[in-house]
């Protein structure tokens, strides 16, 4: 999460010059793009029980159905769009496992000048646990007690600034907040984020650039009571880095990322009333990204290997190790086969010891088949399987999905 945005420059790069050749031409476009999906599911853990819960049924047959809008407007100038999707889950289960989900993200841009863009987006999500902590096992917990609501929301607004055709400048800042819900058996707290980001980017050739850049993080848990026990949370976190993007060929691609933070957390305590203190920790560590791809005549394939820290859910930060494979091969124009898959080794920061470090593994092969250019079906199994330092205890999920989705053509007119 620390240097997600810092992947971006050779985009921008992109973007800018694309902006830069079309000069004068005016084109208008207001568009709609409504999709449905349905999907049935059967997983025999979806909550990633361990071990210890073999006496229960943990199975679940679930009915998945996505609706989804997206509306937007755009020119040579700007380009603004609201995409939102409502997400109905259904299951039959021992557990309480259905939710009524929702995703509103607003993106847009805005070209000044031929130097100058500026950039807004702001999102809200509706969902639970399940998806938050579980399933987004890159910026979530892993931990899962109960089926708990979470509601996010952000705004972010962006700037990037063209000192000549080969150097640029990024800046960004993000304020976002995270809610739950009351639960008995869980233990998630609410939370806030505000992050600032900038770089720079020389691009050396149209194959070849380096950036540098700097990122400030603040995490904040507020004062939370737990019988006549209260705490509050402060995390600050500055990181440098340093990256290279180079397109070794037509057909591979290589970048890589390395930086430090410097994490500092604060936690101050209370008793019945009585203050405790404050007690600090202060960490240094180091952060990477390294990514190669590969373009076949009929596919593509991606390697990824990264460190990365994000807030979570339980209040803490948490430092994820992880490695990531794709590949698809489309056997026809309308066959086409996935295999995706990931390693994450999840601790807590500042902490050698902790009962909540984690190893998940995840692999996922699936085959999707186009009826036309509007209709597909889509067919996966997923592997999944975490294990925690405490007790040795493993939970293992096999799951298998079928997912109908139709897309309607794009309606889109240049009358206004």
């Amino acid at each position: 999460m620390i240097y997600s945005f810092f992947n971006k420059p050779f985009k921008v790069y992109l973007s800018l010059a694309l902006v830069g050749s079309v000069n004068s031409v005016v084109a208008k476009e207001i568009y709609f793009k409504p999709s449905i999906s349905i999907q049935t599911e059967y997983d025999d853990n979806k909550r990633l029980k361990t071990d210890r819960f073999d006496s229960i049924d943990k199975s679940a047959y679930g009915v998945i159905t996505r609706v989804n809008a997206e509306v937007g407007v755009r020119s040579d100038k700007y380009d603004i769009a609201v995409d939102n999707q409502f997400i109905l889950n259904r299951y039959k289960s021992d557990f309480d496992l259905d939710s009524d989900d929702f995703n509103f993200n607003l993106s847009s841009s805005y070209q000044l000048t031929q130097k100058h863009q500026f950039g807004l987006n702001a999102s809200f999500k509706r969902d639970t646990t399940l998806t938050s902590e579980l399933e987004d096992l890159g910026v979530g917990s892993g931990l899962v007690q109960d089926n708990v609501r979470h509601e996010q929301w952000s705004i972010e607004p962006t700037w990037s600034y063209s000192l000549s055709n080969t150097q640029f400048i990024q800046a960004s800042y993000e304020h976002s907040e995270h809610m739950y819900a009351e639960s008995e058996i869980g233990s998630y707290v609410d939370y806030t984020i505000d992050m600032f980001s900038t770089s720079f980017t020389q691009q050396w050739t149209p194959l070849w650039s380096n950036f540098l850049s700097f990122s400030a993080m603040s995490f904040k848990v507020p004062e939370r009571e737990v019988v006549n026990f209260e705490s509050s949370t402060e995390t600050t976190e500055y990181s440098i880095n340093i990256g290279t993007q180079y397109q070794i060929s037509p057909t591979w691609s290589a970048s890589a990322t390395v930086g430090e933070r410097f994490t500092t957390t604060e936690v101050e305590q209370k008793i019945n009333g009585i203050d405790l203190g404050t007690t600090s920790t202060d960490v240094q560590g180091f952060i990477f990204s390294f990514d190669v791809d590969k373009q076949f005549e009929a596919g593509h394939a991606s390697l990824s290997y990264s460190r990365s820290t994000n807030p979570q859910g339980q209040g803490q930060l948490q430092v994820n190790d992880r490695v990531g494979v794709n590949y698809s091969h489309d056997f026809t124009q309308k066959l086409k086969l996935s295999l995706s898959g990931s390693l994450n080794k999840i601790t807590i920061s500042g902490r050698e010891d902790d009962n909540n470090g984690r190893t998940y593994f995840n692999i996922t092969p699936s085959v999707r088949w186009n009826l036309d250019k509007q209709l597909n079906l889509t067919a996966g199994y997923r592997y999944r399987a975490q294990s925690y330092e405490r007790d040795d205890e493993e939970a293992i999920s096999n799951s298998v999905t079928l997912n109908f989705n139709y897309r309607w053509d794009k309606v889109s007119t240049q009358q206004y």
